[in-house]
C-alpha cells in the first residue's frame, strides 16, 4: 500500500480546498467549505432542501468524491453529472476535519453524510454551536467532534494532529497528517503578524524539527499586482482607530466580521479609549458574550431583532440602544453597522460621522457589493476608513515558514497565482498538482 494525495480543489482558488489522503481502505478529508468569489456566484440552492446536494454538485460547488454523501440525497437524475457512490456503499473508512470555521474552509459540512465523523477544534467547536444559535448555521446541522491542540485522532492507519496557529479566527489549526510511509503538513490559514505570532512560530518551530514529506502551504497574498492597502500588524487598527475617531464630531460605525472575536475586542477597546458606548448589533453581542470576559457594551435594537429570543436573554444583563437613542447625541457611540443591515443608516444622523470598514463584508472590490456600499456612505457624505489587517501571512512570511521546514516536496495551493510563491532554496522542490489528481509522493528525505 501507498499514500496517496487527491486534490479536489482549491489549488488556483482562495478557499475551497478539499484533499484527500488515503491509505489503503482508510482515508482523511481536510477542509470541505466553498470557493468565495460573490461576482460569480450563481444562483442559492439553499431553498431546495430535497435536492440541495445534488444542485451543489451539479453546480460544481462540491466534489463528487465516491463514500461522503448519503444514499438518500443523492436520489435524483445527475444529468451531465456522474453521481458519487454513496456512503452506504463505500468500503472506506472516512473523517473530513475542518482547520477553521471560515466559509471557505466549513461551508460545505452540511452535505456531508451524518455518518461521516467531522474533526475540528474544540475553540472551532464552540465557535460553530455558537453561530448555529445566532442564526448562521449552515442549512442543516451537523455534529462535530471537537479536538484538542496537539492530540493525536487516528483514523485506521492514518493519524492527525492539530497544531494551533494564528489565524482571524479562533480556534484554527495546521494539521501533521501521518500514514505508515509518509508525513504531510498542510498549513491551514495563518499568518506571523496577527494578534498572536506566538501560536504559530511555535507550530513552526515544532514542524522544522520534523521530516516532513509534503507541505501544503497556503499562498492568498500572492498576486502580481497591487491589492488593497491594509493596516500592517493587528495592533495598528486600534491605534488608527484611537486617532480617527476623535476628529469626527458625529457617529462613530464599525464593519467586522464578527467571526473574528479578536477584533470585535479591538473595537470594544477603541470606543473605551475615545470615551464613546459601544454598540454591537444582537448576534455580536451574543458572541462577546461567550468568548469575551468581562465585556462592556450596549446593544443596537432595530425591528428586526428587538423582539428575537437572543435579544431577550441578552437585556437581561446589557442596555439596548434604539436609533432615537442614538441620535440624542451621536458622537457618543461607536456603533456596529454589518454590510446586510446598511440600511439602518437610513434611521441615524450622519452628520460628521466616519465609518471603520475593518475585514467585514463587503470584503474588497471584486465584490459588487463594495460599490454600493460605498455609494450610500457618499450619498449621506459619511467618511470611509479601511483598517484591515489580513489573517494570511504575508509573502516573505510564507517563504521563511517553507525555508525553516524544508519539506520534501512543496505544495502551494490556497492562491490565485501558486506559481509565485518561489522558495528561498532553489532546490527545494515544488509540485503544482491538477485538479483531480491523485498524487502518490515521491518519498525523497527532507532536507537537513
Amino acid at each position: 500500500m501507498k499514500t496517496t494525495i487527491k486534490f479536489w480543489g482549491g489549488l488556483r482558488t482562495i478557499g475551497g480546498n478539499i484533499a484527500e489522503v488515503t491509505y489503503g481502505n482508510d482515508r482523511i478529508i481536510f477542509d470541505f467549505g466553498l470557493v468565495y468569489n460573490p461576482a460569480n456566484a450563481i444562483i442559492d440552492t439553499k431553498e431546495r432542501k430535497q435536492s440541495y446536494v445534488l444542485d451543489m454538485l451539479k453546480l460544481g460547488a462540491i466534489p463528487a468524491i465516491d463514500g461522503i454523501y448519503s444514499k438518500e440525497v443523492l436520489t435524483g437524475d445527475g444529468f451531465s453529472i456522474k453521481t458519487p457512490l454513496p456512503v452506504e456503499e463505500s468500503s472506506y473508512q472516512t473523517a473530513v476535519f475542518i482547520s477553521h470555521l471560515h466559509l471557505d474552509h466549513m461551508g460545505a459540512i452540511d452535505t456531508l453524510s451524518p455518518h461521516i465523523p467531522i474533526h475540528m477544534t474544540e475553540g472551532s467547536k464552540r465557535l460553530y454551536d455558537a453561530l448555529e444559535i445566532v442564526g448562521e448555521g449552515l442549512s442543516v446541522h451537523r455534529e462535530t467532534i471537537g479536538m484538542s491542540y496537539e492530540q493525536k485522532i487516528q483514523i485506521g492507519e492514518i493519524s492527525v494532529t492539530p497544531y494551533q496557529v494564528d489565524h482571524d479566527i479562533i480556534g484554527a489549526s495546521s494539521f501533521l497528517i501521518e500514514t505508515p510511509d509518509a508525513t504531510i503538513v498542510n498549513s491551514g490559514d495563518l499568518r506571523m503578524h496577527g494578534a498572536n505570532p506566538q501560536y504559530t512560530e511555535g507550530w513552526l518551530t515544532n514542524m522544522a524539527s520534523r521530516d516532513i514529506d509534503v507541505l501544503l502551504i497556503e499562498g492568498t497574498t500572492f498576486r502580481p499586482d497591487t491589492k488593497d492597502a491594509e493596516t500592517a500588524e493587528e495592533a495598528d487598527i486600534l491605534t488608527a482607530g484611537i486617532d480617527s475617531l476623535p476628529k469626527q464630531n458625529g457617529l462613530g460605525l464599525f464593519n467586522i466580521y464578527h467571526r473574528n472575536i479578536d477584533r470585535i475586542n479591538t473595537f470594544l477597546q477603541m470606543a473605551a479609549l475615545t470615551d464613546r458606548t459601544p454598540v454591537l448589533e444582537v448576534p455580536t453581542a451574543y458572541l462577546a458574550k461567550q468568548f469575551l470576559t468581562d465585556a462592556k457594551f450596549e446593544i443596537y435594537l432595530d425591528d428586526s431583532s428587538k423582539h428575537s429570543k437572543i435579544a431577550e436573554q441578552l437585556l437581561t444583563q446589557y442596555k439596548g440602544v434604539t436609533a432615537a437613542d442614538i441620535n440624542q447625541n451621536p458622537a457618543n457611540y461607536l456603533l456596529q453597522n454589518s454590510y446586510h443591515l446598511i440600511h439602518n443608516l437610513l434611521d441615524l444622523d450622519l452628520k460628521g460621522s466616519i465609518y471603520l470598514h475593518s475585514n467585514g463584508m463587503p470584503l474588497g472590490s471584486f465584490d459588487p457589493a463594495h460599490s454600493t456600499m460605498h455609494a450610500l456612505l457618499d450619498r449621506f457624505g459619511v467618511t470611509y476608513q479601511s483598517l484591515n489587517v489580513s489573517g494570511h501571512a504575508k509573502n516573505e512570511d510564507i517563504l521563511y515558514i517553507i525555508d525553516r521546514i524544508k519539506p520534501g516536496v512543496l505544495i502551494p495551493w490556497h492562491s490565485h497565482h501558486p506559481e509565485l510563491i518561489k522558495p528561498l532554496d532553489p532546490k527545494q522542490e515544488v509540485y503544482y498538482p491538477e485538479k483531480l489528481e491523485t498524487w502518490q509522493p515521491t518519498l525523497v528525505p527532507a532536507s537537513d
